[in-house]
């Protein structure tokens, strides 16, 4: 299901991972971001990138993604890439690589189970383990009065305890689709250690205060990675304007889309 070292086209009958160069991966937390409400994921691991300098070491790929090219820091690069780069992480500390999945476009539906399992599958081959996937979910409420919270769900009794020992509340009922859906229920079928931390946030525009939030909960559970909180929202707001000008850009060209999967909670 993903190759190496392998032309672009040749990936594009199905969904494959290209890896740019072969890296050692088998010491690496894998982060995923994909857009749900909020698009807080994908704003929290562009700030990830960002903020740590890591490295973009391949792409996921499908003839049925968007047409579409993503340009930052004028480097063009596919809408679903991987970036990569030393550093002490994970919930104990034990990870000596950080690796993040992202994209601001959220693939099509008909793609996502494949997808999910394609990670997972690239994921075990490599090593990395665990895989923290970063959410967006409804705030019940009226947000501007309540302090948004950051809620999670594990795999595993492992992963539980790592939201216990945080303080991080359980999600106890509701239902997760898209990409994180489908690696939280496939991660439990192969017992593999998934973790997701989902922030309350405003579905109807890009929020980079409920990102900030789940930001500001992973620098509490990764100590190594050492995000600096005081920046943290000045520069979640910078890398949502920039989100949000891929969206606006993408209008003309792009098909239309479905509506984004989301997290629902009752």
């Amino acid at each position: 299901m993903f190759k190496y070292k392998i032309s672009y086209f040749e990936a594009m009958e199905d969904i494959s991972i290209v890896e740019y160069k072969e890296v050692d991966l088998s010491n690496s937390m894998l982060v995923v971001a994909f857009p749900t409400v909020g698009l807080v994921s994908s704003i929290a691991g562009r700030f990830i990138i960002d903020s740590l300098k890591l490295d973009e070491i391949g792409a996921i790929v499908s003839k049925n993604f968007m047409p579409a090219t993503v340009i930052h820091k004028s480097i063009p690069s596919p809408p679903v890439r991987i970036y990569t780069g030393n550093k002490v992480c994970g919930p104990d500390g034990t990870c000596e690589q950080i690796t993040v999945i992202i994209s601001e476009f959220m693939p099509p539906m008909d793609t996502i189970m494949l997808l999910g399992d394609t990670i997972l599958e690239w994921s075990d081959k490599k090593g990395c383990k665990p895989i923290v996937a970063l959410e967006g979910t409804h705030a019940v409420g009226d947000i501007k009065k309540q302090e948004l919270q950051v809620l999670g769900v594990g795999s595993n009794p492992k992963m539980k305890s790592i939201l216990k020992k945080h303080k991080i509340m359980e999600t106890q009922e509701g239902m997760i689709t898209g990409v994180t859906g489908v690696l939280l229920f496939r991660g439990v079928l192969m017992k593999h250690d998934v973790l997701c931390l989902l922030a309350e946030a405003h579905a109807s525009y890009p929020d980079s205060r409920a990102a900030g939030n789940l930001l500001d909960k992973l620098d509490i559970m990764l100590p190594g990675i050492k995000i600096d909180p005081k920046p943290l929202y000045k520069e979640a707001k910078e890398i949502e304007k920039n989100i949000r000008k891929f969206l606006e850009q993408s209008k003309p060209t792009a098909p239309s889309m479905p509506p984004i999967p989301h997290s629902m909670y009752g």
